[in-house]
């Protein structure tokens, strides 16, 4: 099987988890953990970091530190993993779904016009005029390594509206804009009110679960870590102060990610010359085309998008999925747009016409670290023959 995105472990993680096990610290709060959470603050130059249990836990504190209360909404993108939208909803808030772009990031000039159309300022805050509910963030998804395009010009919008940003950066470690504000590289994750990571096992560097909370502000950053272990007053005698939660990095998983971070360079080179070569052979044939990074940021290039014109190409996205798991070859479909799933169709939508078009002809191509040259080319010369005599 020539999966779509597996670990590639490089031989020294089993000497990390040994130290840990050694160590007889095996739980959170451990000191690899604090030598992992060092090393991702080194290289996002976040001001703080915090290990967590995953990217999910990660987003649904995030949501948690904006305050909420009474049902206050928050703008998201309909294309996007559910536990985006989960986290929001789980923190008694309502998400009001933005369509995507052609890079299937959120429209930021949706997100704008919304705000601009649909609320008015009042009293220092947003307000739905439709709902009469506070709009007191936005989440930005970095979706495949691609990043949202959180320029200084929005930046300022979000800000004069009162608007934080969080940016799920789940996919996009090792991401980043370039010359952005006349500095060279800001990475994913940094430049929003508050940054997730994923370290679960697909993603770039995997930690087996896992992931991280960037922080720009160390009385968030206080805050998040005193929610995450259960919000103690007196741990001694067990008072506790607020209602948190046990959502700790484990000393395991942090000496597995230890060892995985010193490959990230390596990884993401691999995969780039992943993503030109797909690029480079299937934007050739008539009717497919992948999804190309744009121009402002660089990126991990974490999944490689396949976009299928079916009129032209002959095959419609769903055959093409079938017919490569015939061949023991994992594909998957762009994620259904959130705001068709039953649980969320209550939810307010703004202009969304995009996202069903490119969910009816997006997939995912195979694109792991451990991928060889000519298992990409084999997947490359079925395209091109259109599976015929395989």
């Amino acid at each position: 099987m020539i999966k779509l995105s597996e670990p590639h472990f490089f031989g020294k993680e089993i000497n990390y988890l040994e130290k840990c096990i050694n160590s007889k610290w095996i739980s959170a709060k451990g000191k690899l953990v604090s030598n992992f959470e060092t090393k991702i603050k080194n290289i996002t130059n976040s001001p703080y970091t915090l290990g967590i249990i995953n990217c999910s836990a990660a987003l649904k504190l995030s949501i948690r530190l904006l305050e909420p209360n009474n049902k206050d909404e928050i703008l998201a993108p309909t294309i996007t993993f559910v536990s985006t939208i989960n986290a929001i909803v789980e923190n008694n808030c309502k998400p009001i779904f933005i369509d995507c772009d052609d890079k299937l990031l959120i429209n930021l000039n949706k997100v704008m016009e919304f705000i601009n159309k649909n609320t008015i300022f009042k009293n220092g805050f947003s307000i739905n005029k439709k709902t009469g509910k506070k709009i007191i963030g936005l989440v930005v998804v970095h979706t495949f390594g691609n990043l949202v395009n959180l320029d200084k010009n929005f930046i300022k919008f979000c800000k004069y509206k009162n608007i934080k940003i969080i940016e799920d950066a789940a996919e996009s470690l090792g991401s980043y804009w370039k010359n952005y504000n006349n500095k060279k590289k800001i990475q994913s994750g940094t430049i929003g009110d508050v940054g997730c990571l994923s370290f679960n096992g697909n993603k770039i560097i995997t930690t087996g679960g896992g992931g991280m909370i960037l922080l720009k502000s160390k009385k968030l950053y206080n805050q998040s870590k005193h929610l995450i272990f259960q919000a103690y007053k007196d741990p001694i005698n067990f008072i506790h102060d607020d209602v948190g939660y046990n959502f700790g990095l484990s000393n395991l998983h942090a000496a597995v990610g230890l060892s995985q971070i010193k490959n990230l360079n390596k990884i993401i080179e691999k995969k780039l010359k992943t993503h030109q070569i797909y690029v480079k052979y299937i934007n050739k044939i008539k009717g497919l085309k992948i999804i190309e990074n744009p121009d402002y940021c660089f990126s991990n290039n974490w999944l490689n998008i396949l976009e299928v014109d079916e009129k032209l190409y002959g095959i419609s996205k769903k055959k093409i999925i079938e017919k490569f798991k015939k061949l023991k070859i994992e594909t998957r479909s762009l994620w259904y747009p959130n705001h068709l799933q039953n649980k969320f169709k209550i939810y307010e939508t703004f202009n969304i016409k995009n996202a069903q078009l490119k969910f009816k002809k997006c997939l995912c191509l195979p694109s792991s670290y451990s991928l060889s040259k000519r298992d990409q080319l084999k997947i490359i010369s079925l395209l091109e023959k259109k599976f015929k005599h395989f």
